[in-house]
């Protein structure tokens, strides 16, 4: 009797001191509520596909202030995107465009996120890794997306920061117009981001 009442305290215990598994979805969802309530970050993103790399550097201010630079294989451009406007860096000149170039940056903003997260499938937790000196844990899951009446999905990886709760990174493995592509996205919630109309 006394071994029994042993065997019970002990998968008891086992069971109080097991972690809980969290919710990749809840988990994907927090860090997107993480990234609106500080409002500001860097973005670092390198696409390989169809035999050429571009490179993204963005600083965003939430919702609706954008500064990219760009090089796509070699092809360099430089843009300010406000609600008062769009310029375009040309010949060592900032332009002001007469359209509206909102269409462009739409992907980054929080609703699309949001909506693009909300069609998550196949969610699940794929470890524990270091970035940049920070402890994360990954999720991973599939998404299907139509923007632009351009349809592409994707297998994404999600790297949280176990402190602070914010991505630290993204791989993005898609397919779109039959073309297929990576992305790899690094954030910097750290720097510091100002996003003003060029003088």
């Amino acid at each position: 009797m006394n071994a029994v009442r042993f065997a019970f305290a002990v998968a008891v215990s086992l069971l109080v001191a097991a972690p809980a598994v969290a919710d990749p979805k809840a988990q994907i969802m927090a860090a997107h509520d993480k990234m609106v309530e500080r409002g500001k970050f860097r973005l670092s993103s390198v696409t390989e596909g169809g035999g050429q790399t571009s490179r993204t550097d963005a600083q965003v201010e939430w919702p609706d202030r954008y500064h990219m630079k760009i090089d796509a294989g070699g092809q360099k451009s430089e843009m300010i995107i406000l609600p008062a406007g769009t310029w375009m860096r040309q010949g060592g000149q900032w332009l002001k465009l007469p359209m509206d170039m909102g269409a462009m940056i739409k992907a980054m903003t929080p609703e699309s996120m949001r909506k693009a997260f909300e069609g998550m499938t196949n969610l699940r937790e794929i470890g524990s890794t270091e970035i940049a000196g920070r402890a994360a844990t990954g999720y991973a899951y599939d998404s299907r997306t139509t923007m632009m009446g351009i349809t592409s999905t994707a297998s994404v990886q999600m790297w949280i920061d176990d402190q602070s709760g914010l991505p630290l990174r993204q791989q993005i493995d898609g397919e779109a117009m039959g073309t297929r592509s990576r992305t790899v996205q690094d954030y910097d919630f750290d720097s510091p981001v100002a996003v003003r109309a060029p003088d």
